[in-house]
């Protein structure tokens, strides 16, 4: 009877060793294998969801960078004229000329002034105030601010004021008389305050 005690006994703690065991390797498989797998996995998946929201930043660049080359490529042709639409610095005698050139085409009698110039702050050009005082018929200086507007510079006029002249002012400026034109009076002062802007 002791010898099946002891069978029991033994059989008890074989099954008794044998759980434990299990239960010990099934703890060890936990800790680490499956825990650590698990903190991979997910630190992969932060990682995944990064390079996601890191590539689709870059994929929207990209599309704006294609839009903006875009853009670009529509407005290169419209560069050189506005840089014509700037006064060169070197020209100035040449703006001057083709105002004179207008007055003279429209029958009117001109004075220019065209102060220093300003540097803007952080561009590369400088604004110069401009100022137009002219005598001559309505027509004609309508005519004259038309052609002043086709001009290829460009002027931002700021001040118009038109006033009738004195019935007994001669038409001079500068001490120079202006042909009257034919059939029209000399009866209308105008003057045009404006900017240009000169690089």
């Amino acid at each position: 009877m002791n010898g099946n005690k002891y069978l029991k006994l033994d059989l008890k703690n074989k099954i008794t060793a044998s759980l434990i065991g299990f239960l010990l390797v099934i703890l060890f498989l936990i800790c680490f294998i499956v825990v650590p797998t698990i903190k991979e996995i997910k630190a992969m998946g932060s990682a995944i969801e990064a390079q996601r929201e890191d590539l689709e930043k870059k994929y929207i660049k990209g599309q704006s960078l294609r839009r903006l080359t875009e853009d670009l490529s529509k407005i290169e042709p419209k560069l050189q004229l506005l840089d014509q639409i700037f006064i060169n610095k070197n020209r100035e005698l040449e703006f001057i000329t083709s105002l004179e050139n207008e007055a003279n085409k429209n029958q009117i009698s001109q004075k220019i002034n065209l102060s220093a110039p300003e540097k803007a702050e952080n561009q590369n050009f400088q604004k110069t105030n401009l100022q137009l005082f002219t005598k001559g018929g309505f027509s004609k200086q309508l005519q004259y601010l038309l052609d002043i507007e086709n001009l290829s510079y460009y002027i931002n006029v700021k001040l118009l004021e038109l006033s009738l002249t004195a019935d007994g002012e001669k038409n001079k400026t500068d001490g120079q008389d202006a042909a009257a034109p034919s059939g029209e009076t000399n009866n209308l002062n105008m003057y045009i305050g404006a900017d240009t802007y000169w690089n």
